[in-house]
């Protein structure tokens, strides 16, 4: 049977701090100790990759809903961890398993191949994949095993560059590859593991970029919007209303919506979209959906009661200021948050959301921050800093993938897609074939000015053996 719980580790902070401390004067190398063998973590390698277009430098949309709402705000570019301009004699060999340090000669290496942007034009995506690498090396440390090789490599945010260090992984021996990030990077990652059936465990939330070998470790809305359909159907409601952008992510959030409430035999009622984030481009639609529960509401008191009242359910997928100016819309114009529930994504998540009076008894789904929150301390206690948004895929992403690398090479999709699923920092995931995510997710509560879980996430997976 599978291990159940790969991602059982504890995490061991003084042990990082050691093995940070003791690197080799010979900086291409990587963090090594002088004390017999430990986990080795290889700093990027720099692919050669053809120069981005003008096209190709723009962030996509997806990093709208990937690096949504970043805790890290500079704008400048942080320094890039050390990149390997070239191997110094003696220091790595290839052997005919791939790239190994000397002192790993002879062991089951594994070796996980850490795909991202560290030279993107974005400021924003760079930052990104400099917290991930950090937690990444937190995980290859955190290991009670030291068999694990990461060898990091720069996609520099582009298709090109994204093929390019996954031909260069697989060159190096990689059994997992770690990333890319971007849906276009993915597609392109895929195209180029799949000749070597070399499994994929990637950060995009775009869907459609899964299967064939690739496995998405993120929180796509989809799941999000899932859960919270399921939750509030669970009490007997079946009317519901949309209320959102019409932008990428909630053209997602909309199509997942409304597929997830006719599963629970409801129905999407009335629905109303905007484009833009400024309150004047939300009133209107508001007002229309206030308009049409208000006559829903006449009617149902013309006939005694009886007549089901228009929505009784209102998703707002918003985050942030935009959310703290569209809440209060809804009871401006005369719909009562005491009769109709507010619901939403993990957009909610924002410490400041509690403060709006609007969004008091609102519901959202998200991610187990009880889970999360060690590593987040420890993050912070290793570097002095928050970790971004992604990080905790990234250290998720190595448990997994010294998982998956572990044993017969040809099996390592059957491991990828291990029923009992996997257990880490952000919670329960599983998968299928198809290689999307399925997500343990918590439903939350805003009361008394906190979030409140209301109905926990699962810690394991329903039929799972």
């Amino acid at each position: 049977m599978p291990n159940p719980n790969p991602f059982g580790h504890s995490l061991k902070i003084a042990l990082l701090l050691a093995c940070t401390a003791l690197v080799s004067a010979c900086t291409t190398t990587g963090p090594t100790t002088t004390q017999g063998p430990a986990p080795v973590v290889q700093r990027p390698v720099d692919p050669v990759v053809t120069t981005p277009t003008d096209a190709e430098t723009e962030v996509p949309d997806e990093t709208e809903t990937v690096v949504n709402e970043t805790r890290a705000e500079s704008t400048d570019i942080p320094d890039e961890p050390e990149r390997v301009q070239a191997v110094p004699e003696g220091t790595y060999y290839n052997n005919r398993d791939g790239l190994t340090p000397p002192h790993m000669a002879g062991r089951d290496t594994k070796r996980l191949a850490l795909l991202l942007p560290f030279s993107t034009s974005s400021s924003r995506l760079a930052q990104e994949a400099q917290s991930m690498y950090r937690a990444a090396e937190m995980a290859v440390f955190a290991r009670d095993d030291t068999d694990v090789l990461l060898i990091a490599l720069d996609t520099k945010g582009t298709e090109d560059g994204a093929r390019s260090a996954t031909k260069a992984a697989i060159s190096a021996g990689a059994d997992v590859i770690l990333g890319p990030i971007l849906a276009n990077n993915v597609k392109a990652a895929t195209a180029e593991a799949r000749r070597s059936k070399t499994p994929v465990i990637a950060f995009s939330t775009d869907q459609n970029v899964a299967g064939n070998g690739t496995y998405l470790l993120s929180f796509p809305p989809e799941a999000e919007v899932q859960r919270i359909v399921d939750y509030v159907s669970s009490t007997g409601t079946t009317r519901f209303a949309f209320l959102g952008p019409d932008s990428a992510y909630g053209r997602r959030v909309k199509a997942a919506y409304e597929e997830r409430v006719q599963q629970n035999f409801g129905e999407v009622t009335a629905s109303e979209t905007y484009q833009g984030n400024d309150i004047s481009v939300m009133q209107a639609p508001a007002q229309k959906l206030a308009r049409f529960h208000a006559e829903g509401e006449a009617l149902a008191r013309r006939n005694n009661n009886t007549t089901p009242m228009s929505f009784e359910a209102i998703l707002l997928p918003e985050g942030g200021t935009a959310l703290r100016s569209l809440a209060p819309l809804l009871p401006y114009y005369d719909i009562d948050p005491a009769d109709v529930q507010f619901i939403g994504t993990s957009r909610w998540a924002d410490p400041d959301t509690v403060r709006e009076p609007a969004l008091s008894r609102g519901l959202f789904a998200g991610p187990d921050k009880d889970t999360q929150q060690p590593f987040l301390d420890a993050y912070d206690r290793t570097y002095g800093e928050t970790a971004s948004t992604l990080a905790s895929l990234a250290y998720d992403a190595v448990m997994m993938g010294a998982y998956v690398a572990d044993g017969d090479p040809k099996k390592r999709y059957d491991r990828a897609e291990n029923q009992q699923g996997f257990y880490g920092v952000d919670g329960l995931v599983s998968f299928d074939a198809d290689g999307r995510p399925e997500r343990g997710l918590a439903v939350y509560q805003i009361l008394n000015g906190r979030f409140v879980v209301v109905d926990p996430a699962p810690r394991t997976v329903i039929g799972g053996s």
